[in-house]
């Protein structure tokens, strides 16, 4: 009888394909199970498309992690979930679970391991993968950060005085999810960036748009979305 699951953490790019790792598709691929993140039960999730182009022959099994900030809901609907498959979790050896960008940022793995403590005992590794941030400034063609610049990454479900306090105090900014920011140029005052970019859907050619200047903080509603600010 195994004493753990291996339960592998991994970043799967931040959406173009050809930014996983080959060591991320060489452990999902000898893995006894694929648990896969869905924000929509009945949708497809980015890290799941990327896995199934790998891997088309091999069972996914979709986990549904609620857009919600009640995190004692989401913590229940994540272990209900398991607990319906918990016989196969208990017969896995080693369960792999993608994510978009890196393993250990902003990582929904996070919530599935606390989850699956309960379920079983686990050994967690992690595979680190390409961050949004990165895909977006080369997709604009710029350095994130040079010398002695300080490089802040700054989610936009931030609270008002912790953006404030990021932008005034960092030279190069990465903004995540900017369309949860309510009127962002309150806070990004365009005399004060040199450089103000937005990269949606970075990565995915038949999507990808860059903007440039002022309109790069105007129509902000995508979820995959990063602001690039440079002073």
């Amino acid at each position: 009888m195994k004493n753990f699951t291996h339960l592998i953490i991994a970043g799967v790019g931040p959406g173009d394909l050809g930014l996983i790792t080959l060591k991320a598709i060489r452990e999902a691929l000898y893995s006894d199970m694929i648990l896969v993140p869905r924000s929509k039960i009945h949708e497809q999730g980015l890290a799941e498309k990327i896995i199934a182009h790998y891997l088309p022959s091999r069972k996914l099994t979709p986990i549904l992690f609620p857009m919600t900030r009640d995190s004692n809901q989401r913590d229940e609907i994540i272990l209900s979930q398991l607990e319906s498959i918990r016989r196969e979790i208990e017969s896995s050896e080693e369960i792999f679970f993608p994510v978009i960008g890196d393993s250990v940022l902003y990582s929904t793995g996070a919530y599935l391991i606390e989850a699956m403590k309960k379920i079983t005992a686990v050994d967690v590794r992690f595979i680190p993968g390409i961050s949004a941030h990165s895909l977006a400034s080369s997709c604009a063609k710029r350095f994130l950060a040079m010398s002695d610049e300080i490089l802040t990454i700054i989610p936009g479900t931030a609270s008002p005085e912790k953006i404030s306090a990021a932008l005034e105090h960092s030279d190069s900014i990465a903004i995540y999810k900017p369309s949860a920011i309510r009127d962002i140029k309150r806070y990004v005052d365009p005399e004060k960036f040199r450089v103000i970019l937005r990269v949606d859907f970075a990565g995915i050619p038949e999507r990808e748009k860059i903007f440039d200047g002022e309109s790069a903080l105007e129509g902000i509603d995508e979820y995959l979305s990063v602001i690039l600010l440079k002073k």
